[in-house]
């Protein structure tokens, strides 16, 4: 067996393997968008108030409020402007703190993977085009 044999079989091998791993990251990062939607940044008022504190933001064309728990005030640093995110498809619901980096993070690594398998298909056919 040629060099140029061994490398091609190598980065074939390696380019499946990266490519289902990618198909494997990439479908679950977008079953998680699907299953938990898309959060859209905002700023929220938190006001305090005698009988609780209220957080108020605009989203979609419209003002929304709720109240907040006891923990969610205590971990509010900056009431009169807090960075807050509400999810698309639900105006109404409101996170004060970033969405999770899983989802990012798993995305991420899948297009890591898919350019590792197209390098390798790519590694892979040169040798066989000059042989």
């Amino acid at each position: 067996m040629e060099a140029s044999e061994v490398v091609s079989v190598v980065a074939e091998v390696i380019g499946w393997t990266a490519l289902g791993g990618a198909l494997a990251f990439l479908l679950l990062a977008l079953l998680i968008r699907v299953a938990d939607g898309r959060w859209l940044r905002t700023e929220a008022v938190v006001v305090d108030q005698e009988h609780g504190s209220t957080v108020r933001w605009f989203a979609e064309g419209a003002f929304h409020q709720r109240r907040l728990s006891s923990d969610e005030r205590a971990h509010v640093l900056r009431p009169e402007e807090e960075p807050a995110y509400y999810k698309e498809r639900e105006p109404d619901r409101l996170r004060l703190h970033d969405p999770p980096a899983g989802r990012r993070i798993i995305r991420t690594v899948g297009f890591v993977l898919l350019a590792i398998a197209f390098v390798a298909g790519a590694v892979g056919t040169v040798p066989l085009l000059f042989s």
